[in-house]
């Protein structure tokens, strides 16, 4: 099972949160048996980690099929927002070493178009991946990023 935290506060203002893969093969007593990575900035960026982004930083929604087959369905992949650091996909296929394989991280937003968060950066918040591999990432600010996941 995937399962994440999700990060509540501004500034990296409380414990890291976390995502991963829990082992339920024994319902009684799951286990943690990997996290993901942490997200890295992109080369070039201008921050050192994503707490000095500004917003919040940490997971927040991961894509779930849940059996729609207009949905993806890819159980050797996890893709999850990330708040400021953008889309992350990963590959779960060895579910005790999961590895970041692709990322997006948008630019920061020029216009703000809701209150949160105080400082004006990117927060993707959600993503829905269809079975063409298209994914829709929401934005605070943005509102819709659309992507396409390509092997």
């Amino acid at each position: 099972m995937l399962v994440n935290s999700e990060a509540i506060e501004d500034e990296c203002d409380e414990p890291l949160c976390f995502a991963g893969v829990i082992d339920v093969a024994s319902e009684a007593s799951p286990r943690v048996i990997s996290m993901f990575p942490l997200p890295v900035p992109p080369p070039g960026a201008p921050f050192r980690n994503f707490c000095e982004r500004g917003g919040r930083f940490g997971p927040h929604n991961l894509h779930q099929p849940q059996g729609n087959p207009y949905l993806l369905d890819r159980p050797d992949l996890a893709l999850l927002t990330y708040f400021n650091a953008g889309l992350r996909v990963i590959d779960v296929s060895d579910p005790r070493l999961p590895r970041e394989i692709a990322s997006f991280v948008p630019p920061d937003p020029l216009i703000r178009r809701g209150v949160l968060p105080s400082r004006l950066v990117a927060q993707s918040e959600d993503v829905l991946a269809d079975a063409r591999g298209y994914m829709y990432v929401t934005d605070k600010n943005h509102g819709l990023h659309v992507l396409r996941l390509a092997d």
